[in-house]
């Protein structure tokens, strides 16, 4: 049976809550053993992930990064995603 983690950041509760509930409802349809992680924010997802590497088959970063007016969203999700690559 795979091991599969959810790292989920719920810095939007509700957005996240949502994510959360329809992602483990399709993985319980798999049979696959799910975890569950919560993080602040999306920026923590990359660190989780590599402290659990050894110990997970696959993981699934949720988050949510609502764009405003300044360059932080670029910045987070560029960053975010270029961490997760490395690993």
């Amino acid at each position: 049976m795979k091991k599969i983690l959810i790292i989920n950041s719920n810095y939007y509760k509700i957005i996240s809550d949502n994510l959360i509930d329809n992602s483990i409802k399709n993985f319980k349809k798999s049979k696959h053993k799910i975890s569950q992680i919560d993080v602040p924010g999306i920026f923590e997802i990359p660190f989780v992930i590599r402290k659990n590497i050894k110990k997970f088959d696959a993981f699934v970063a949720l988050g949510c990064v609502i764009k405003g007016q300044t360059p932080h969203f670029d910045l987070i999700c560029y960053s975010t995603f270029n961490a997760i690559l490395k690993l």
